[in-house]
């Protein structure tokens, strides 16, 4: 707001030296200007009230957003205290990522408000947050329920105190006050009686300016308390911080450094080897793509396309092939915040999502197929499922084109994971699932209970996703595919996995 304080003072020398001797030489016969109190006595009293106002206002805000502050890092404190009571240590990795989201909030994310940004990594850990609690509902009644309320209490906390980081004063407001106060200062300047000295009229300008202007600048303090000279500090959370490491068991490596970044502790022991791997992040099982290899024959414990394809890249870079599972509407904030180096995961290429992260070149098409119980021998498309439940899996392509393409009253039902979809499907609950042709051939080839129904020729492309600006894994990732397309291992997984054609099921 220096800038708004600035122009103010510019007016004033504008009035004084500019249009003052303009203006004065039409004054005539008794009219020699406007007495000076005439306009000082109103504009002083406002300026007193609406200080007091805008005052008050900025202690109200500051208080509050110093309060969620405080109120959200006690709710993480607790919830870490109430995870070290769930038995048999399945509490443990809530316990560990309320310090990460600790650490993050107060050494990545306070900085960050400053710049009215928000850090990713506090996002990654709150994500962390609404994961675990849900896989330990069923722990003791009194606990789990503390957990999932302290749960929403850190949300909604971290909610408030972000929207007060946030500008809310309209754009327009600010400027008419602006130029109101520059309008004020040039009426003064300009047609205040001209017998009056002019220091004496620059000094009494200067001093208009910087009470309006201070009155602007608390406006400012009112709108952003986490970037202001008084501002709200990360107190709480370092507290709380000291007060949890203290109480973790001595030698425990959390999956965090200490600014709160997120680690795998896979990286952690290949790096602590000396090996340097090459982390990618996939949503297993989804075959034909990604598979558990419970066997071991796979050194990553993983078997398919994609599992393939990246091995193959790995090795040509010398890099250790490392495999993070993570639910799909969360790969791409994985790779943003560093828990991987890529995501690996039939992962398709959308205008959307080359907003979040940047796409390899494509390695594969493949189109949607519509998978219905065998049963259901009248339906050959999304029309004749009208009226009924299509299931998607959430975040996808897949969801995407029924969106898009259903008919009225079809309605869509979200899934997290591939295996919830099945069940969906074989239980009733959809009438029919829609996914990438694929992984459908490979269902329906497994249960005879389905069958394809119908496929879509959406003409998508898979890519491999690496984080915005990570110039060097994207080189690396590029490399690797084009070696596996010009030395035949492309050819080799689409014979080994994709026995149909992608497109058409």
């Amino acid at each position: 707001m220096i800038w708004a304080l600035l122009a103010a003072v510019l007016a004033v020398l504008v009035g004084v030296f500019i249009l003052r001797p303009r203006v004065s030489g039409l004054f005539s016969g008794d009219f020699q200007g406007i007495k000076t109190e005439a306009f000082v006595g109103p504009i002083v009293t406002l300026a007193v009230f609406l200080s007091a106002f805008v005052v008050a206002q900025a202690t109200l805000t500051f208080q509050r957003s110093n309060q969620a502050t405080n109120q959200e890092a006690a709710a993480v404190e607790l919830l870490f205290e109430n995870a070290g009571l769930l038995p048999n240590g399945t509490g443990d990795d809530l316990r560990a990522s309320a310090v990460c989201y600790a650490r993050s909030v107060s050494r990545l994310e306070f900085p960050a408000l400053t710049d009215g940004a928000t850090s990713p990594e506090t996002e990654w850990w709150a994500g962390e947050f609404n994961q675990q609690v849900g896989e330990v509902l069923d722990g003791p009644g009194s606990i789990v329920g503390q957990a999932v309320s302290l749960n929403r209490q850190q949300t909604e906390t971290r909610a408030s105190r972000l929207f007060d980081a946030q500008p809310n004063l309209p754009v327009l407001t600010v400027a008419i006050l602006v130029l109101a106060v520059i309008g004020v200062l040039l009426v003064i300047t300009t047609l205040a009686v001209p017998d009056m000295r002019r220091r004496v009229l620059v000094t009494l300008g200067l001093l208009l300016a910087l009470l309006l202007g201070g009155n602007l600048f608390m406006i400012e303090q009112l709108e952003e308390p986490f970037t202001g000279v008084i501002r709200v500090q990360p107190t709480s959370f370092e507290n709380a911080i000291g007060r949890m490491e203290t109480r973790l068991p001595a030698g425990e490596v959390l999956p965090c450094d200490q600014d709160g970044r997120p680690l795998t502790p896979e990286t952690v022991s290949l790096t602590n080897r000396g090996e340097d791997p090459l982390v990618i992040c996939s949503d297993v099982p989804f075959p034909p793509f990604e598979v558990a290899d419970p066997s071991g024959a796979s050194p990553s414990g993983y078997t398919g396309f994609d599992i393939g394809l990246a091995e193959s890249i790995a090795a040509g870079a010398g890099r250790t092939l490392v495999v993070a599972e993570q639910p799909f509407d969360r790969v791409f904030d994985a790779v943003s915040v560093g828990v991987c180096d890529a995501v690996v995961s039939a992962v398709t290429i959308t205008p959307e999502r080359e907003e979040r992260v940047d796409f390899s070149q494509p390695y594969l098409t493949v189109g949607q197929s519509l998978v219905v119980r065998a049963d259901e021998t009248d339906v050959a498309s999304l029309d004749d499922l009208a009226g009924q439940s299509v299931g998607v899996k959430r975040e996808t392509t897949g969801e995407a084109f029924v969106e898009a393409n259903r008919p009225p009253g079809l309605r869509v039902v979200q899934f997290g994971t591939s295996a919830e979809l099945q069940e969906a499907l074989r239980s009733g609950r959809v009438a029919g699932i829609v996914e990438d042709s694929p992984p459908a051939a490979v269902r329906v080839a497994s249960d005879p209970a389905l069958r394809i129904a119908a496929t879509f020729d959406t003409g998508e492309q898979y890519g491999i996703a690496v984080a915005q600006g990570d110039v060097e894994t994207l080189g690396l990732v590029n490399q690797g595919l084009e070696r596996a397309r010009n030395d035949g291992t492309l050819a080799r997984l689409e014979q080994q996995y994709l026995p149909a054609p992608p497109v058409g099921g």
